[in-house]
């Protein structure tokens, strides 16, 4: 029994954990955030670092900016990392990545060299957000703003704050990139992040549509709502916000949050045309609108879900045909084919021709619950006191 209970002993010793990789804060640079431009014909990576707390700054005091941001060429990501690494006192850890970001010269070059080192090196984060910026993504990282002194860290919760906050975000991560660009018959779609100025200086950032790309190589950029296509079509659109006209009230609008969203998509072939049946289903509420009645009436209602579901088939069929003009599959439509019918997948895959033969069977069943806190609006109850 003895012997027993000492290999016992012996066996789980081998399966606790231990610390041989670990690593020291003051022996690392912790990479919170990655610039990749194309310079000339060499890639030029941009790391902001954060720095540890010396002096006032451990107290809590001092105004200095908590990073430091530096930036170095090589014929290689990995060659311009090693050159970074020579002029950092500590080396570059990046296990703690939250954002990269393409500039749009790199990006109309291609993307795919440029992750190939992040995708391989195990220090790396294949949770870090992509975003693209339509300058350099040095400028973009190196702006300083006015809330938020790490500005790697304001980009990425601008992305993955994005429902609490009722706007649009693709939040693409690099292990998504990886399995898009590996997958045939569809292309990536990733966000657009700008400095924005205000009062004539910048202070801040924001998202400003979408790019488009063909494989990995940017074609372009698509803005405000026909940007939500991607999403409608992922079953991204939850709590987002949509706008409509009034019934017979056109010059006055309402606004309907949703609460919950899901969507199906179905390829059906006939003949050479590919019909996608996209069926959405949502909820929502009716929180704002201009017009001085209650929407929520039986005359009214059935106009209002008439609205919602234009928007939404409106959102789908601009941004596909934008990308369409771009030759880009963001819908996945060629992925789709191949699933269901891969030997006509065999006969298309060569080219994106097939875009051209694609229509849409858009169904959306809406269910309006509630006008948020209150029955009637205020409006309509001053109006029924005048009347």
């Amino acid at each position: 029994m003895r012997i027993t209970k000492c290999c016992l002993i012996v066996f789980l010793l081998f399966l606790l954990s231990g610390c041989w990789d670990k690593k020291e804060l003051n022996e690392v640079a912790v990479v919170m955030g990655v610039g990749i431009d194309k310079v000339e014909k060499e890639y030029k990576i941009t790391a902001q670092v954060i720095k540890p707390p010396t002096g006032e700054q451990a107290g809590g005091g001092g105004s200095e900016l908590p990073t430091w941001s530096v930036s170095a060429t090589g014929k290689t990501v990995l060659g311009a990392i090693r050159n970074l690494n020579e002029l950092s006192p500590r080396r570059l850890y990046f296990a703690h990545l939250q954002v990269i970001i393409f500039g749009d010269e790199l990006a109309r070059e291609g993307i795919a060299p440029a992750i190939a080192w992040f995708e391989r090196d195990r220090d790396s984060r294949a949770g870090a957000l992509l975003v693209v910026t339509k300058g350099t993504a040095e400028d973009l990282l190196n702006q300083k703003i006015e809330l938020g002194n790490v500005s790697s860290k304001s980009m990425s919760e601008l992305i993955e704050r994005s429902t609490i906050r009722q706007i649009s975000a693709m939040e693409i991560k690099l292990r998504d990139l990886m399995t898009i660009l590996s997958t045939p018959g569809i292309e990536p779609v990733l966000d657009v992040i700008n400095p924005k100025e205000i009062r004539g200086k910048v202070e801040t950032f924001e998202l400003d549509g979408v790019a488009i790309f063909n494989k990995d190589k940017l074609k372009g950029y698509v803005y405000g709502s026909d940007a939500t296509g991607t999403e409608i079509i992922n079953s991204k659109l939850n709590f987002s916000i949509l706008e409509g006209k009034c019934p017979k009230q056109e010059e006055e609008y309402f606004a309907f949050q949703i609460t919950d969203f899901l969507s199906k998509v179905t390829p059906e072939l006939k003949g050479e045309r590919i019909t996608l049946k996209i069926y959405v289903t949502l909820e929502g509420n009716l929180l704002d609108q201009t017009c001085p009645m209650d929407l929520l009436k039986t005359e009214y209602l059935h106009a209002v879900e008439k609205e919602i579901a234009m928007s939404i088939k409106n959102s789908v069929e601009n941004e596909f045909q934008a990308a369409k003009n771009l030759g880009s599959d963001i819908y996945g439509v060629g992925r789709e084919v191949r699933r269901f019918y891969p030997d006509y997948w065999k006969e298309i895959r060569g080219s994106s021709d097939y875009l051209n033969r694609v229509d849409f069977d858009i169904k959306v069943k809406s269910n309006l619950r509630r006008s948020g806190l209150i029955i009637d609006p205020t409006e309509v109850k001053v109006k029924e006191e005048t009347d």
